[in-house]
């Protein structure tokens, strides 16, 4: 009876087991164990910060999206949002330059489903460096007529400063600003984006590239003009009885630009100091035109001019009483008689010259050459010292009586 017994519940406890086993094979066939993979996962860049504290930057953009393979029961798969995996990439295990592989670590999947394998991303790193860049403008600026264009000025700086990557910092030549405009007549100010360029002008472009400032200010003045007569400033007065004569100027007139308000008091321009002290002779100087506070001379205008001073002894005119005049020609056989008279002459030279003339180093005389016989009215001739100018003769005639 025992035996029996015995018997019956090993076979029981067989049978219960193969009943476990069948169950478990059959949930098993109902919930079985896959893989599944998933595109499009969004990376995060993680610990960027720290990256840069090491004096690194990256060079290109790192992949943001990675695909995915998971594994588990089915059951648990269909648990899984999408939307709610993320991935994240920490920067801070990269300590020096190059080309790293990461794996990404990836949040968001639900328990019982395990990822495969992590993510490989590719990350290509370099020295951050900091460097300064000239700022080159290329500013074409046409003005209307009657304007002119002043030099430009530039905000806040004439260079840039650039962070990055060595490999590409080093690539960058200059930084550039570019503005084109027509027919301006007033002022203006524009805020330009600043391009960087390499040796071949072509634009170097990236996020990892940080400059400071983005954009200029340029600002451009744009002013009327104006034609004014250029008069030379003459300092000092010539030797004694010397005289300026006249004061040539070429050219005569240039062409400035200013605020309107400046150019309503201008008339004329004047030149720097041309001293004439003590001068006997003519005196030619180039002279520069006289810088005015916000006042420009146009491109077209010079910024000298040729300036002479036409200088010449003083001349004075001098009166010479004669009580008697020579005759000359006198012809043979003829008796002529002078009627007495009193003559004034007046001549004019330089004063040097007329100091030392008096009556000896003048003749008065008339010439009696064909003259025939009766009274004749002859006009008074004279020899006067060279450089000396006649000016008059009274009375101009003479009475000669010839028998």
């Amino acid at each position: 009876m025992t035996s029996r017994f015995s018997k019956n519940l090993a076979l029981k406890i067989i049978s219960v087991i193969f009943a476990i086993i069948l169950w478990l094979v059959a949930i098993r066939d109902q919930n079985p164990e896959i893989s599944r993979s998933y595109e499009n996962i969004p990376v995060e860049i993680v610990n960027e910060a720290k990256f840069q504290a090491k004096g690194l930057s990256l060079v290109f953009d790192v992949s943001d999206t990675v695909t995915i393979s998971v594994r588990g029961r089915a059951r648990d798969l269909e648990r899984i949002n999408v939307e709610q995996l993320k991935g994240s990439l920490d920067l801070s295990v990269i300590n020096e330059p190059g080309e790293h592989k990461l794996l990404a670590d990836i949040q968001g999947l639900p328990s019982g489903v395990s990822l495969r394998r992590k993510p490989e991303i590719l990350v290509r790193t370099d020295k951050l460096v900091v460097k300064n860049i000239p700022l080159v403008p290329d500013i074409n600026i046409e003005q209307a007529q009657g304007f002119l264009a002043h030099s430009y000025r530039i905000r806040p700086a004439e260079t840039v400063r650039v962070s990055g990557p060595l490999m590409l910092i080093d690539r960058i030549y200059q930084a550039r600003i570019e503005l084109e405009l027509k027919d301006v007549s007033s002022t203006v100010e524009h805020s330009l984006p600043i391009a960087l360029l390499d040796k071949d002008g072509q634009v170097i472009e990236s996020k990892y590239i940080n400059v400071e400032p983005q954009y200029a200010i340029v600002t451009i003045p744009v002013y009327p003009t104006k034609v004014l007569t250029v008069k030379p400033n003459i300092a000092g007065v010539p030797a004694e009885n010397y005289e300026v004569v006249g004061i040539e100027v070429y050219p005569l007139q240039i062409t400035v630009s200013g605020e309107q308000s400046i150019l309503d008091g201008m008339q004329s321009i004047g030149t720097e100091i041309l001293d004439i002290q003590d001068a006997m002779v003519d005196v030619k100087r180039t002279l520069k035109i006289q810088q005015y506070d916000g006042i420009t001379t146009v491109p077209s205008s010079p910024n000298e001019v040729d300036v002479l001073v036409r200088i010449k002894e003083k001349t004075i005119e001098k009166s010479l009483i004669f009580r008697n005049i020579d005759m000359v020609n006198i012809p043979q056989n003829v008796d002529a008689d002078l009627e007495s008279a009193s003559y004034e002459i007046v001549i004019r030279g330089p004063v040097t010259v007329m100091d030392s003339i008096d009556e000896e180093a003048v003749r008065l005389y008339v010439d009696l050459s064909d003259i025939s016989r009766g009274e004749h009215r002859l006009k008074i001739m004279a020899d006067i010292p060279a450089g000396v100018e006649l000016v008059s003769i009274e009375p101009n005639e003479a009475v000669v009586k010839v028998k």
